[in-house]
């Protein structure tokens, strides 16, 4: 990072400085990438490097599971966990011949029913057997969930090319970093705005085209196999004529490619239900601009997600008009920026931007201080929510604070950001959402911007994708509408095999690749149906009863009293009469079988131990406890 620039942050983002390495771009983009790979090796710990992708390689799950016989001229599409879900683990395939292109790596944020994990993501067990096949992915933009998988997945499938724009590569290089695991990987940038086809592999004639979403620098695909298949793929997308940072989306080349005759076209989903076209980012920012010059007394805080560079801008703008200071908080937000200012996707004038701390802010008038604060889709785990805890280590909300959210409700967080404004009223801020003002805007297309894409496209099949049921059926009706016939539009399940021959054809195989939900826990990569997993949940639901045996090892007679530990299961004023009622059977239980099987195997005996206090517990309080008998011989 450049001397200008740490200057122009009054040098509070020297800490980034120091973790962050950027490389120099040159007309040859891949050797320059390859020579700041072999800058990082000196500074890798190898030990732990090996450690960790050694660990998860091995913890996928190893599955018996061969791919139907792909036949001659037939392209392979199969979709890995991205429907039937929002916001969750969404990773899709293409196969020619023995090639094998992947595209995207999502993950899933942890969920109540993940019970402690850190998130889910994509199981490619079947893919490993096939990793010499695979040795590129593509990736569509920067989101965290697009992205943060790559740690997990790149090791097992033996570090496949990484294709994405300027943007989305910087970003994937700092996770990577982070891992330990950069000097493994080659990462190639491409230009979005480029006609030049990309060959990849022998099988794959890429393009690249550029659109709108919550991100800057977002790509979607086109790609096409020896024989003619055609596959068009949008991901996130959103039609925007006035964006912030990026250009408007490039429609006119997008319809260009209609004459090409697309065989499939696969499209976003995720807001299928909402009618006409989503808000501009420009009416976004005449909402910001003036919420910011309007305040006048005590903070203004605006909460949104680290990856909304645009929205940044947008906030130095309208703090540069209004003789006012920003201040970032949050190490995510902080290190986005520093990459984004970087790139030139952000401009600031020299002193109006700084890291959140207590000497920073100490000289600024409070009505002169907004504070961009990070607010994850991890909502717990936010700078915001910890902030309404009073548990943040320099912000301290204050009276006739105003916090404003500029971001929206992930699918299923809304008990929890319900929670955080409360605790926020409580200390008495100020609360502004988009249900107040227009303060955010989606990042994916409304019904009327689908059907821009689907017009421009005309495919033989249309897929909608990403998303639950509800959503993708209605992206078809709306697809129905503008007279795609029903028989052409794919509403596939997660892991369906579909096979399209050249003249158009499409086999669809009754054959389902076996995939398992998997979630990272620690450094470890496991099935949610694991042991661990469920012993979890019996604790959550049922709580714990361990009882404790000693025994004389040579009679097997029991020793002293019999210990009882509750955690959860009884209330203060009956633990007595319950754990002597406990106690009681667990003796009777234990000396009755041992007298009618003297040599019964350790065990049985402990299994017939925690069926029967199962049942007796069940009778007596009706409370079903994970019972957890031990036995000490001594």
């Amino acid at each position: 990072m450049n001397n200008d620039f740490l200057e122009e942050l009054d040098n509070e983002l020297t800490q980034i400085s120091k973790t962050t390495v950027f490389p120099k771009e040159t007309e040859k983009q891949k050797d320059s990438i390859n020579k700041w790979i072999l800058l990082k090796k000196e500074n890798t710990n190898d030990e732990n490097k090996d450690y960790f992708i050694s660990k998860n390689n091995l913890n996928f799950p190893t599955v018996k599971f061969y791919l139907p016989t792909l036949r001659d001229k037939y392209t392979r599409f199969i979709p890995i966990w991205w429907n039937n879900e929002t916001w969750a683990k969404n990773m899709n395939m293409i196969q020619y011949w023995e090639e094998i292109l992947l595209i995207d790596c999502w993950v899933q944020f942890a969920e109540p029913d993940m019970l402690w994990a850190n998130y889910s993501i994509p199981d490619i067990s079947f893919l490993i057997p096939y990793k010499k096949n695979i040795k590129w992915m593509i990736i569509t933009h920067a989101h965290l969930d697009h992205i943060w998988g790559l740690k997990n997945v790149l090791p097992a499938l033996g570090f496949p090319t990484l294709y994405g724009t300027k943007l989305t590569i910087w970003i994937i290089k700092k996770s990577l970093e982070e891992a330990n695991m950069l000097k493994q990987c080659t990462l190639i940038t491409i230009d979005s705005d480029s006609r030049e086809k990309i060959k990849i592999g022998n099988s794959f004639n890429c393009e690249f085209f550029r659109v709108n979403h919550s991100v800057p620098d977002c790509t979607w695909v086109y790609i096409e196999t020896p024989w003619g298949t055609k596959i068009a793929h949008t991901w996130d997308f959103k039609i925007d004529f006035a964006p912030e940072i990026d250009k408007p989306a490039d429609l006119s080349r997008i319809w260009e490619i209609w004459s090409r005759w697309i065989t499939l076209f696969l499209s976003d989903s995720t807001a299928s239900i909402r009618k006409w076209f989503s808000t501009s980012e420009k009416e976004i920012w005449k909402n910001l601009e003036q919420i910011i010059s309007s305040h006048n007394s005590w903070r203004l805080i605006i909460a949104i997600f680290s990856s909304w560079i645009s929205r940044v801008q947008q906030i130095i703008n309208a703090c540069e008009l209004n003789d006012k200071y920003l201040f970032l908080s949050g190490r995510s937000m902080l290190e986005n920026i520093a990459i984004a200012k970087e790139l030139g996707y952000i401009k600031v004038k020299q002193g109006r931007i700084k890291k959140m701390s207590a000497k920073a802010t100490e000289w600024i008038p409070l009505e002169k201080q907004v504070i961009v604060t990070t607010w994850s889709q991890w909502e717990e785990f936010s700078a915001l929510s910890r902030m309404a805890e009073w548990t943040h280590s320099t912000i301290e909300i204050m009276k006739w604070d105003t916090i404003v959210f500029s971001s929206s409700v992930v699918p299923g967080n809304e008990r929890s950001v319900i929670s955080v404004i409360n605790k926020l009223i409580k200390l008495w801020a100020n609360v502004i959402t988009k249900e107040d003002r227009e303060v955010h805007t989606w990042g994916h297309a409304f019904q009327e911007e689908q059907k821009i894409m689907l017009n421009l496209m005309k495919p033989k099949y249309f897929c909608p994708v990403f998303g639950d049921l509800y959503f993708r059926n209605a992206h078809k009706n709306t697809a129905m509408s503008i007279w795609i016939k029903e028989d052409n539009i794919l509403l596939l399940d997660n892991w369906n095999i579909v096979d399209f021959w050249p003249d158009g054809k499409v086999f669809r195989s009754k054959i389902k690749v076996p995939i398992q939900e998997l979630i990272i826990d620690g450094h470890g990569i496991w099935v949610t149906n694991s042991h661990v997993i469920q012993a979890r949940e019996k604790m959550m639901n049922s709580w714990t009863l361990v009882v404790g045996y000693k025994v004389d090892s040579k009679t097997r007679a029991i020793l002293w009293n019999i210990k009882i530990e509750t955690r959860w299961l009884v209330y203060l004023d009956e633990v007595k009469i319950v754990h002597r009622l406990i106690a009681k059977k667990a003796r009777f239980i234990y000396e009755n079988t041992i007298k009618d099987v003297p040599d019964i195997e350790e065990k049985e005996l402990l299994k017939i131990i925690r069926n029967d206090l199962e049942s007796f517990l069940l009778h007596k309080i009706d409370r079903n406890p994970m019972i957890i008998p031990m036995i000490f011989e001594i």
